[in-house]
């Protein structure tokens, strides 16, 4: 029985990310019951936010007043979580800031503070600590992202904590969930050089390792750990409290009942993750892999503008662009990185002198409507550029493929049928260097696009569009070859008020106003500000 093990639950807290901590009075009360009675030591209830610029639910500021409003079951010890971030200010200085914001801890139902802070934080945490001590509480400190340290670096942070004095459980989080076994003991005993009081594991589920790091983390001597009920938490979640507890039981390393626990996790929460859908995926673990932090795929898959090809090839984009640290504009930053390179090797000047250029999308009027714009290609012979490889159009009616996307590229290099012979219109020095190298001796049309905000630019080497969209790529490169005139199938417009709506609607707007002589004419229904027409009437 591993007698000093500290079974940390922080499920309200860690899944306030979801529900921006707005949580059901029920919901909390039966959460708080199965703490009770599964065996749980500590129960860190929320965030102690401070104040911010929206409406936040009360288990981001757990406030003594609110936290005095529960029935809090009085065999566990209640804690919270700050961000040092949010408390190592100048002005106020951060012992007052602690003062406005925390009672002495004799007047609190708060016994523990956790403070999370990143590596560059850790160091200036002293009076955070100073001041928490002097208040009476029981202090943690969490070191964000520790597997980017050297073990000489982690030594260096045990180090400060040990000066600081106060803190009882010097914590590790495996912030973007790719730490395997190897890695957690690593930690844990880079830690132990400097530290000779509890270490504590708080494990992400990025690549489903959350139990067994946990698990390693305890036989490398650590002696807190954290999880959650059914992993709730941001992102892919965390370690699941109901799979750490049956294999605590079962290998008799705590004393703990985890039938309440399986009675939450199978009814009180389970709409919860119905509704949010949170847990390991294969987009947290590339990112896990590419080491990226999981609050980018977490924005990418609410996302609308963003299918699954356009998060995988995000993902490695980020993470070649330093996604370790989160930043609410690092996804458009990344879509603005990707494609920088505004000239290619291929002219356009001429490719389409003259002729009708046919914009093949993957809409679904193009495909309902297909023999008829099949009939219209094979008596009309407009040069067709089909927009990514379309499985519903026989390769032998293209006479182009543009693809720009690295998800979409492989399609088409796995394709057996034809579209792989294709002339290829693509930017190649904006694609991973491993598709570049797929694509030698190949018919490589490279024109190149560079994306930049509300910028539009045609050139005969290349192009500036507002968004990184084959539509537009395509579009230009007509207008550089000299098209009379570009018909369109296929564009839809989705819903007609959607953010991908509105990114090509407002191309297609600036890409008329720049060319008021080149018509652009839509073969099927459209939402799009298109003059239209009907294949049917060609």
């Amino acid at each position: 029985m591993h007698t000093d093990l500290t079974l940390l639950d922080c499920t309200l807290r860690d899944g306030g990310y979801y529900n921006d901590w707005d949580f059901d009075a029920d919901l909390v009360a039966d959460y708080l019951s199965a703490m009770a009675r599964c065996g749980v030591d500590v129960v860190e209830i929320g965030f102690r936010f401070t104040p911010k610029a929206r409406f936040l639910g009360p288990f981001a500021y757990t406030t003594d007043t609110f936290l005095d409003s529960l029935e809090l079951p009085g065999n566990l010890t209640y804690g919270v979580m700050i961000n040092a971030g949010d408390y190592l200010k100048e002005d106020p200085e951060p012992a007052q800031l602690i003062r406005r914001h925390f009672a002495p801890a004799a007047d609190s139902p708060v016994d523990l503070v956790r403070i999370a802070a990143h590596v560059g934080q850790v160091e200036a945490c002293g009076p955070l600590v100073a001041e928490l001590s002097n208040l009476g509480y029981r202090i943690g400190l969490n070191i964000m992202q520790a597997n980017s340290c050297t073990p000489e670096r982690l030594g260096e942070l045990a180090r400060a904590a040990v000066g600081f004095g106060g803190i009882e459980a010097l914590y590790f989080a495996d912030s973007l969930g790719n730490m395997d076994a190897a890695a957690v003991q690593g930690t844990v005993a880079a830690l132990r050089r400097a530290w000779n009081g509890p270490v504590g594991f708080h494990g992400h589920d990025n690549m489903g390792y959350g139990v067994s790091n946990s698990l390693a983390a305890l036989s490398a001597g650590a002696g807190w750990i954290d999880a959650t009920v059914r992993g709730m938490g941001r992102g892919a979640g965390n370690t699941q409290m109901e799979y750490l507890a049956a294999e605590l039981q079962q290998r008799n390393l705590k004393d703990v009942r985890p039938a309440p626990l399986y009675d939450f996790a199978n009814n009180g929460i389970a709409a919860l993750h119905a509704h949010y859908g949170w847990g390991k995926n294969l987009f947290y673990y590339l990112a896990g892999l590419h080491e990226v932090h999981p609050t980018y795929v977490q924005d990418m898959l609410t996302d609308e503008r963003f299918d699954a090809n356009d998060i995988i090839a995000l993902i490695e984009v980020l993470g070649r662009s330093g996604g370790r640290a989160y930043s609410p504009s690092g996804v458009d930053n990344a879509l603005l990185g990707q494609f920088a390179q505004a000239e290619g090797s291929w002219s356009a000047e001429g490719a389409f002198a003259g002729q009708q250029v046919l914009l093949v999308a993957a809409g679904p009027s193009a495909e309902r409507h297909w023999p008829a714009l099949a009939r219209f290609i094979e008596r009309e012979r407009p040069h067709v550029v089909a927009l990514n490889p379309l499985p519903f159009v026989p390769a032998d009616l293209v006479d182009t493929v543009a693809c720009c996307h690295p998800g979409r590229m492989l399609q088409l290099l796995g394709s057996t049928d034809g579209w792989r012979d294709k002339p290829l219109l693509t930017p190649k020095d904006s694609l991973p260097g491993d598709l570049r190298r797929q694509l030698e001796g190949r018919d490589v049309l490279d024109y190149g696009m560079a994306v930049q905000r509300q910028e539009l630019e045609v050139t005969s080497s290349g192009c500036v569009v507002p968004a990184p969209l084959v539509a537009a790529y395509a579009m230009a490169a007509a207008a550089a070859g000299g098209a009379r005139e570009i018909l369109v199938a296929g564009f839809d417009g989705y819903d007609g008020a959607n953010d991908k709506f509105r990114a090509m609607n407002g191309f297609l707007e600036d890409f008329q106003a720049q060319h008021p002589d080149l018509p652009v004419v839509s073969l099927t229904p459209t939402r799009y500000n298109l003059t239209a027409t009907s294949v049917y009437a060609m």
